[in-house]
């Protein structure tokens, strides 16, 4: 890295930023429970951040290039010109880069080879059911090391784990076969929750095979129980994001409320680190420390996060990056919440928000029909509903669960929404 700083310092840039980060890896890939190839890897990425101002010092213009520090010196100042000459195009409002820090963080102690064979023993503890199996698997295991200089003072390394355990199982029943496909992401999860949540696959599966019809219903009461409760709760953050603000898609004002009066309380805080995901960097991408900050209580928001360059275009202060969210649970058990009349879905083939029209839902995979009392499994057809309906009812259980870099409530209850089906 010295020797592309010193061309950086040369260049002629009014600012400029370096950021390399190296990987390793061991990865594995499974057929059934039989290991068909293995994988390690090490690999280094290099980008150059230039940053080119006018002449009156009013206007800042950018640009960002992965460079190869093992070329030769000419090779090296003629990417690095490149960029500068980039830069001068496409000019924004001047924003200032991070200012001096200096940390050097512990290396990551996991060791990378036991990290995969812990996954790979609790792959293979997995019960295969006698019409359910594990048709494949693949695991990788990564360790960064990242390192950020700017020409402010910055001085930043510092360490990340993250895991990925992409899975597919089979289910069958009467000649006809289904395949499920499920993407875990996670850093130091336990052997036993990693066997649980795959075996949970199977239950699945199985439902999907007897599930019926869903019903259709104008004005349903809905559950959200799986992935899709994280993604529900990113229009909160989509809202509260400097860059969206300044864009003029964010409706988010200090100190104004965001839900309806009815609503569970809505609260939000941002943490840099958090036990089990894979989003735990202390600092972000522009070399700024990572820091806590409450992003909504009781509904109302109490700051915004996103880029310094937005930051300082909207005069809000300091701004942190968004690594990891912990969203609150609300006033009721989940118990309660599946008491009340409801489809719940647990998973969809994809579940879309658009944080601009408010407009969210999904094709049904598979869900669950109930009067309160009794439940049968569903299958097909769509949900669909609008967030300014949603803020103003919507609850959420007093449970709450991880999906790698957020925790959120186990269950979120939205009352009127509309379900296409038979």
């Amino acid at each position: 890295m010295d020797r592309v700083y010193h061309i950086l310092e040369e260049s002629g840039a009014d600012d400029f930023l370096v950021r390399e980060t190296h990987t390793r890896a061991r990865e594995a890939f499974f057929i059934g429970q039989k290991l068909d190839m293995g994988r390690a890897k090490e690999v280094t990425h290099t980008t150059v951040t230039v940053y080119v101002d006018s002449e009156d010092g009013t206007l800042r213009g950018s640009a960002t290039k992965e460079i190869h520090p093992s070329g030769t010196e000419e090779e090296l100042r003629q990417e690095v010109a490149q960029a500068v000459f980039a830069a001068q195009f496409a000019r924004n409002p001047w924003y200032p880069i991070a200012e001096a820090s200096s940390f050097d963080g512990p290396q990551a102690g996991n060791d990378l080879n036991e990290e995969l064979a812990k996954i790979v023993k609790a792959m293979q503890a997995v019960r295969a059911g006698e019409n359910e199996k594990v048709n494949s698997y693949e695991i990788f295991v990564n360790q960064t090391r990242t390192h950020i200089r700017n020409s402010r003072g910055v001085d930043v390394s510092f360490s990340s784990v993250a895991c990925e355990l992409e899975v597919v199982v089979n289910a069958r029943k009467n000649g006809h076969e289904i395949e499920l496909y499920k993407d875990f992401r996670f850093s130091k999860k336990p052997a036993e929750e990693i066997t649980a949540e795959v075996e949970a696959l199977f239950a699945g599966g199985r439902d999907r095979l007897n599930a019926a019809p869903t019903t259709q219903h104008e004005h349903a009461g809905l559950i959200l129980s799986g992935d899709a409760v994280a993604e529900f709760f990113k229009y909160f953050v989509a809202h509260s994001n400097v860059a969206n603000k300044y864009m003029g898609y964010a409706r988010g004002e200090v100190g104004t409320r965001m839900t309806g009066g009815e609503a569970d309380p809505l609260n939000i805080c941002l943490v840099p680190v958090l036990p089990g995901s894979t989003k735990n960097e202390p600092y972000d991408a522009d070399g700024r420390p990572v820091i806590e900050r409450t992003l909504y209580e009781n509904g109302v928001l109490k700051s915004f996060w996103g880029a310094l360059q937005y930051a300082h275009y909207l005069g809000v202060g300091d701004t942190t990056t968004l690594n990891n969210a912990v969203i609150s649970g609300g006033s009721q058990s989940k118990e309660q919440l599946y008491a009340m009349p409801h489809l719940e879905v647990r998973d969809f083939s994809d579940f879309l928000m658009d944080p601009i029209s408010g407009n969210f839902g999904g094709e049904i995979r598979l869900g669950y029909e109930s009067d309160g009392t009794s439940c049968h499994p569903v299958s097909g057809g769509s949900v669909s509903g609008n967030y300014e309906q949603a803020l103003q009812h919507m609850q959420f259980s007093r449970e709450t669960k991880q999906i790698d870099n957020f925790i959120v409530p186990k269950v979120v209850f939205l009352p009127d929404v509309s379900v296409a089906g038979n």
